[in-house]
């Protein structure tokens, strides 16, 4: 009986092993390299990225960005929405919901919005079923609480599934019957953009790359030391600062929505909210 022959790499007998691949040789920057590195991050730049990102959070914000406050109170237990338009028509991302339950007293609800331009704004009193919301205040602020509009019942150009839009004494009362879809729109005279922005936006790109390039980074190295071979300390800087190269295209890609939107926002020519104050009177104001 035979015996199987050895299976072998095809390395002649005697002759050392092939060494495994350095990964300090494989993650030197060559031209080809970058170039590779720029066309992928280039390409995945321009996938689609519906995330609200102007959200990100500043430490020092400035007293330009803008606050929907809303004093409310219902005899109808549901959800209360009202839908922003910043250019993107009306949709799911930029909506603020909150709960609300049958009360005597109004309560004040402030939301901040995004650094973006504001085209319309949508009221959707109720979710589902009939009811009453009473709104004794409805305005845009800024962070000094300096009024920049202010909502009435003839700020709203369309109505849909609404029984009445009835005045008050102050602010307005809005009945619902029974339906599946009620809603009040609000088109502002002219589109509006917080004071400061374009600046508030350039930080929150500077910031939120900066900071996802780190982790990236740091990721990436953790692999690398885990699997670099003993060597001279000389031999890891190149594959480092390639590294960190990848990590700063691809924290590019990763904040695309916010880099993208800020870039539109900046080149659209649109007037700065000012306090009431300081303005004349829009035809919105009431």
């Amino acid at each position: 009986m035979n015996s199987p022959e050895p299976v072998t790499d095809g390395t002649p007998e005697g002759a050392p092993p092939t060494p495994a691949t350095d990964i300090t040789e494989a993650l030197r920057p060559t031209r080809a390299r970058v170039l590779i590195g720029l066309a992928i991050a280039i390409a995945a730049f321009f996938l689609p990225q519906e995330i609200p990102l102007e959200y990100y959070p500043l430490n020092n914000p400035s007293s330009g960005l803008q606050y929907l406050e809303i004093r409310c109170a219902s005899n109808f237990r549901g959800n209360t929405s009202i839908y922003l338009d910043t250019g993107k028509g009306f949709n799911e991302l930029d909506k603020i919901l909150w709960p609300i339950a049958p009360s005597e007293m109004a309560f004040t609800y402030t939301f901040p919005l995004p650094d973006a331009p504001l085209f319309r704004l949508r009221l959707d009193p109720i979710d589902n079923g009939a009811g009453e919301l009473r709104v004794p205040n409805f305005r845009l602020i800024n962070r000094r609480e300096q009024e920049i509009l202010r909502f009435g019942p003839d700020s709203f150009t369309q109505r849909h599934q609404i029984e009445s839009v009835t005045p008050l004494e102050k602010g307005f009362t809005v009945t619902v019957t029974q339906s599946d879809d009620p809603w009040l729109l609000i088109d502002l005279a002219k589109p509006l953009a917080a004071e400061g922005m374009n600046e508030r936006n350039l930080k929150r790109c500077l910031l939120s790359t900066g900071y996802l390039t780190f982790m990236l980074w740091l990721i990436l190295l953790a692999a690398f030391f885990a699997l670099r071979p003993r060597g001279p300390w000389k031999r890891c800087l190149p594959p480092i600062a390639f590294l960190l190269f990848l990590a700063a295209l691809f924290a590019v890609v990763g904040n695309r929505g916010l880099i993208r939107n800020s870039a539109r926002y900046a080149w659209l020519d649109i007037p700065q909210a000012k306090p009431a104050s300081a303005q004349t009177a829009p035809s919105a104001q009431q």
